[in-house]
């Protein structure tokens, strides 16, 4: 039986164990923190995303902590108008499935939760693969390694796996920064916020919205342009102070919800190009040849 090795056990790491498992394909995580974890942050899950998800048959479980919102709205930055509207009924109409928003440790647990038992190992950091004749190998810090037929890469965006392949990588940043935090509903002040999803187009960039476990936090997503930030990280915190006073001019609404936000986070955006060569990889696959594949 082909043996597959993922490297990493965050959503796209655990997502494609459990269409591994499914498929009968025996299938090893390694995750190199001591928990299954997720930073506090959301993700918007497209129909595609959740046609994957149903044919996982976890579908209905995410749907459980997802967030609830009929419209999806496209918003002007200084009056608050309506540009454009779409319901979740016309989305399913049209893709045959209604998207969903959901935090993300939260999609993490369902898909952890969908696994066998034993089939996720923690504390295991990844620090090189290779080829090693008719298998390939994975090294961890701990110095242990372990063979496999296939090895996935699904390790971030600082992958040992990418790199081990390709070499060090030179992403180009794009001039774009990002903010973002996660609002608790009932914290902001004065009227209700809308927990409908959001698009709110402005100068120097663009503001998302959506809810998250019902409607009980909003994920809050900022893009601005920025040609001098240039910190690559999804941990690196900020204070509440600089977002106001980005967006000081924008609709007072969102200024609201800017202020009910405890933690705001900050990084620079970059473009990684895809590798020519691990599309050949993927290309010319053969089942029966070891190999070692970056996602």
């Amino acid at each position: 039986m082909t043996r597959v090795a993922i490297i990493g056990g965050g959503i796209g790491g655990l997502t494609a164990a459990n269409a591994l498992s499914r498929a009968g394909i025996e299938t090893a995580v390694y995750e190199a923190a001591a928990e299954l974890r997720e930073i506090g942050a959301g993700v918007a899950l497209h129909p595609n995303a959740m046609k994957v998800l149903r044919a996982l048959r976890v579908e209905d479980g995410v749907r459980k902590v997802a967030g609830r919102s009929q419209w999806q709205v496209m918003c002007n930055w200084k009056t608050g108008r309506v540009i454009g509207r779409t319901s979740r009924q016309q989305q399913a109409a049209s893709f045959g499935i209604p998207g969903a928003t959901v935090h993300r440790a939260d999609l993490l647990d369902v898909l952890a939760g969908a696994l066998p038992a034993g089939l996720v190992t923690l504390g295991k950091r990844c620090t090189e693969v290779r080829p090693d004749g008719d298998v390939a190998v994975a090294r961890f810090a701990d110095g242990s390694e372990i063979e496999a037929d296939i090895i996935v890469g699904a390790d971030g965006i600082h992958s040992p796996v990418r790199a081990s392949l390709f070499g060090p990588d030179a992403p180009r940043f794009t001039g774009k920064i990002c903010y973002r935090s996660v609002v608790p509903t009932g914290a902001v002040r004065g009227t209700r916020p809308s927990t409908d999803g959001a698009q709110w187009l402005g100068p120097h960039g663009t503001i998302v919205l959506y809810p998250l476990r019902g409607e009980e936090l909003i994920n809050v997503f900022c893009h601005y342009d920025d040609d001098n930030y240039r910190h690559e990280s999804w941990i690196a915190e900020c204070g509440r102070e600089e977002v106001l006073g980005r967006y000081a001019d924008w609709h007072e609404s969102l200024l609201r919800l800017f202020a009910a936000a405890d933690t705001w986070y900050k990084w620079a955006l970059y473009r990684r190009d895809p590798e020519g060569r691990g599309a050949a990889w993927l290309a010319d696959y053969d089942a029966s040849s070891p190999d070692v594949l970056a996602t």
